[in-house]
């Protein structure tokens, strides 16, 4: 029981340390101490040990001392938990030295638990679960050892006979065992789906952090730098890098091509994913998006709030009368990032280890640093809430109360291209509908390819894109979709930034790539603000329904994609053709439910009788029935059943009591003897011995009647 304990303590350590929920010097005694105690305790469990107990007492102090000193110097409740994780590893330590008993070692392992599910807060991915299995196991192990009473309660057994059952073999303990894991185990996935996630609140400063010294930007002005972007071509088109996105600088040209990587750029925790927006165009000139006003202001630092700002009221963005969801992000960086922070939109609050941030008009933070690998920064986002019958309400706005740089199109966009969003428009009444017009256009007439060749030289890449290829990737097709409708009169502007990332089930953060990339389109809606559009991928809801907030649905998807990623295409194949049958099958079994609901109905009450009849087991066994029947006979004359004594015990003092019939002992000593026999020699009775201990009982049935 004590190397179980001390298992499930080291893991639960490990797990602590491995999380980066201590750091440094602190990480290593805890993980040597920790066995050495419970070594040392079980050597000293009999004795009084009144000095190590002092010694502890002062150990304890000493560590909440040096807790108190390091909490001091934290900026907010996130940076306290490495000083709480620190005394808490500690408290466990000196513990161990001091577990002379069983309710001492339920302590212990009730603090590992406490342990790994910090170090689960902590967790960024889904390695934990390969701590997380090893203590399960050891905690198993406990709970099973600890629920057997110790060796001095339970009686000592003189002798024992083992019987092996016909057909039962080693094998059938193992799978009692494994069914009972696999029980365990569905239980608690289903438990684990169906508590909801909540939104967090804020309680005073959310977490920012640096892993180390800070990639300071020389001659920072409130522009973008990007480092990772390779080298100018010789057309002048920058291309993509695996790791570095070009739509991530003062340009988006829409003759670049590459691939990202898959590699994770940073995770998000927050309540419902979000395109995560970084910078925003207005100026086209028929290949290329740039920013036509690069003018930045700098954030308003909260005296009060260490690392906290937010944006000027110059900048601020006025969200008409609409209600808004507000989001609480935090972003973990993986791999190196530019000076843009992403966020949600609309972004109100940052918490950000550095001071002079940078904001310009369209919402773009800049920061004077780079976004290097362990950097941590906190956003709170206002998102409007729009639908439909809201958005049909707007009407599109005249010219001249519009900013000309969000209607603005290169001079010799071809008149084709003007005509083809006036067709596609016709009937639509409304700023909205003629919106959902060409966004539903564009999805249903182009193809994304990554693949796609680049452009010819000199021609407008929307309207190549839109005439000759129709092939091309989300920057391709969010640039025609703002085109477009700005050639029907419809202010808009291309922003770039992240696609959601897929929802990690396990953490429960937000893994997005770098291949997560992306280009949308926001489109002003007066009296209400901007509103994305992604015609590419779609934009994630605003307001997620009740059921977002389980985790089933993310659980089942990410398995779904596992298993698309394993099964071969035949296998799939295979798959798809079968739900195409059974598809069929229910759309002719609906017509005649009242039948298909009749037969289910049968099938369960056979189940269900079949099971009772299992359930009442083997028949009783002829020879210990007789003697049974024997003992029920002969309790009125002053002999019934006695659970403690044996068969032969019990025939004994029939024997001896002299109001009893010789014929009578005889019989007993025939059902006693067959019973013997059947249940202790190894082989089961002859029928004809069983056929005559019932006689037996039978005869003296009727001479106890006779009296």
């Amino acid at each position: 029981m004590r190397l179980a304990v001390a298992g499930t303590v080291e893991v639960a350590i490990l797990a602590v340390v491995a999380e980066g929920g201590v750091s440094g010097f602190a990480a290593i005694p805890p993980l040597i101490l920790a066995p050495l105690g419970y070594y040392f305790s079980y050597t000293q469990r009999h004795r009084s040990n009144i000095t190590t107990k002092v010694l502890l007492s002062i150990g304890l102090l000493a560590a909440f001392a040096q807790f108190l000193q390091s909490v001091r110097l934290a900026g907010s409740v996130d940076q306290a938990r490495v000083p709480l994780a620190t005394l808490f590893l500690w408290v466990q330590v000196l513990h161990a030295f001091d577990v002379p008993r069983r309710r001492d070692l339920a302590f212990s392992v009730v603090s590992s638990v406490i342990l790994m599910a910090e170090a689960g807060a902590l967790s960024l991915s889904s390695s934990f679960a390969v701590l997380l299995l090893p203590w399960s196991i050891l905690a198993g192990f406990w709970l099973f050892v600890s629920s057997r009473p110790p060796a001095g309660v339970t009686a000592q057994p003189v002798a024992i006979r083992h019987r092996r059952s016909p057909g039962r073999t080693i094998v059938a303990p193992l799978r009692t065992a494994a069914g009972a894991g696999v029980v365990v185990l569905s239980a608690s996935a289903l438990v684990f789906m169906a508590i909801p996630r909540l939104p967090g609140g804020l309680v005073r400063s959310l977490p920012f952090s640096l892993s180390g010294p800070a990639s300071a930007i020389e001659g920072f002005a409130g522009g973008v730098e990007n480092p990772g972007l390779p080298s100018q071509a010789g057309n002048g088109v920058v291309d993509f890098a695996s790791d570095a996105y070009p739509g991530f600088s003062d340009v988006v040209d829409l003759r670049a091509r590459g691939h990202l990587s898959d590699e994770i750029a940073f995770r998000v925790r927050a309540p419902q994913s979000a395109l995560w927006r970084a910078q925003a165009f207005d100026d086209y000139d028929g290949t290329r998006w740039t920013i036509s006003d690069t003018v930045t202001q700098p954030l308003v630092s909260w005296e009060d709030t260490p690392g906290a700002a937010a944006l000027p009221p110059s900048l601020a963005p006025n969200i008409g009368p609409v209600p808004t969801v507000r989001i609480i992000q935090t972003f973990y960086v993986d791999t190196p990032q530019p000076n843009v922070l992403f966020a949600a939109a609309v972004p109100q609050q940052v918490y950000f280890p550095s001071g002079g941030l940078e904001a310009d008009r369209y919402g773009s933070i800049r920061s004077p640093i780079l976004l290097d690998e362990g950097l941590v920064y906190s956003v709170i986002s206002e998102v409007p809430v729009t639908d439909a019958a809201t958005l049909r309400t707007v009407r599109t706005p005249s010219v001249s109360l519009v900013d000309p740089q969000y209607l603005q199109l290169p001079g010799d966009l071809p008149q084709r291209v003007v005509d083809l969003a006036r067709e596609i428009t016709v009937g639509a009444t409304n700023e909205y509908d003629r919106v959902e017009a060409v966004q539903t256009w564009l999805r249903a007439n182009t193809r994304y390819d990554l693949d796609a060749p680049r452009d010819p030289t000199g021609v407008d890449a929307v309207d190549h894109f839109l005439f000759v290829t129709r092939v091309g990737f989300c920057e391709q097709i969010a640039s025609s979709l703002a085109v477009l409708l700005r050639a029907l009169g419809i202010p808009t502007r291309l922003v770039t930034g992240y696609g959601p990332g897929e929802r990690n089930p396990l953490t429960g953060y937000f893994e997005v790539r770098q291949s997560d990339a992306h280009a949308w389109v926001e489109v002003l809606y007066p009296g209400i603000g901007w509103v994305q559009y992604d015609p590419t991928f779609g934009v994630p809801e605003a307001a997620p329904r009740a059921s977002s907030r389980f985790i089933a649905g993310e659980v089942l998807a990410a398995v779904g994609r596992f298993v698309s990623s394993a099964v071969p295409e035949p296998v799939k194949r295979l798959f798809r053709d079968a739900a195409g049958g059974i598809g069929v099958v229910w759309n002719r079994l609906r017509s005649v439910w009242p039948l298909v609901v009749g037969l289910l109905a049968l099938a369960v009450g056979l189940l269900i009788v079949r099971r009772r009849r299992r359930a009442r087991g083997p028949t009783q066994p002829v020879a210990l029935g007789a003697y049974l029947d024997l003992a029920q006979t002969l309790a009125p004359r002053g002999h019934p059943l006695v659970e403690h004594a044996t068969p032969r015990e019990y025939l004994h003092r029939v024997t001896k009591d002299p109001a009893i019939e010789r014929a009578i002992v005889s019989e007993a000593e025939v059902v006693v003897a067959t019973l013997e026999r059947d249940r202790f020699s190894g082989h089961p009775a002859a029928d004809a011995d069983l056929a005559r201990a019932r006689q037996a009982v039978v005869h003296v049935r009727e001479l106890v009647a006779r009296r």
